[in-house]
């Protein structure tokens, strides 16, 4: 996700459904580089927030190894701010098997 086979502004929408978290963090910000070097001024940005602040890897995990990565909440929505999206909008919603999930909506402003 640090560098997507997309010319630079060329698409109205980035979707990222729990996705951003099996980058390693510390590589979280430019991946929302990534996304926004991407996007059209005004395209949105749709992504699945972390629930907490983690670094680990599952063993066994749909019968392999599975990193999961995040830095936290407000440390993700800062880095999108950083990154150049704005009125980033937050919503949870339940999924039809019951689980809750916390998704950001967010503007890219363009330079």
């Amino acid at each position: 996700m640090t560098q997507l086979p997309l010319a630079t502004d060329s698409v109205d929408a980035v979707t990222a459904y729990h996705a951003v978290f099996h980058v390693p963090r510390a590589d979280h910000p430019a991946v929302y580089r990534e996304f926004a070097r991407v996007l059209r001024p005004g395209g949105t940005l749709l992504m699945t927030l972390p629930g907490g602040r983690f670094e680990t890897v599952r063993e066994g995990w749909m019968g392999g190894r599975m990193l999961f990565s995040a830095p936290g909440r407000e440390a993700t929505l800062s880095q999108l701010r950083e990154a150049g999206f704005a009125d980033v909008r937050t919503r949870t919603v339940t999924d039809p098997l019951g689980s809750d999930a916390e998704f950001a909506f967010a503007d890219f402003e363009g330079e």
